[in-house]
């Protein structure tokens, strides 16, 4: 019991150090952090223009290389590049039940 009231009297004694008001800063600190934060400032400008370039690069060239309106669709009826997953109707997928162990099932045999 004695222990938990040493521990308390030890943490509030840390949140009064820790909530101690703190100098204000010296002109030279308020200096450094102003050119801290335009610094801050000029390089997230300057990063925005370097994504709004490579979005611009990329629209340009999807619109050079997307297919034209009349375009030939001769695969847009085949399934062959389609994978699995996509092509096996609702409630088909999934491990059957039966003595062999599915393909799904990553564990070991129950014993």
């Amino acid at each position: 019991m004695r222990l938990h009231w040493m521990a308390a009297a030890g943490l509030a004694l840390v949140a009064a150090v820790a909530g101690a008001k703190l100098p204000p800063p010296t002109p030279e600190q308020q200096q450094a952090a102003a050119a801290a934060k335009e610094k801050a400032a000029a390089n997230a400008e300057k990063e925005k223009q370097l994504l709004e370039r490579a979005q611009d690069r990329v629209v340009e060239y999807y619109k050079r290389h997307k297919a034209a309106p009349g375009a030939s669709t001769a695969n847009a009826g085949r399934t062959e590049t389609v994978p699995n997953a996509a092509t096996v109707p609702a409630g088909e997928a999934g491990p059957k039940g039966g003595v062999k162990q599915s393909a799904e099932a990553h564990s070991a045999p129950a014993k």
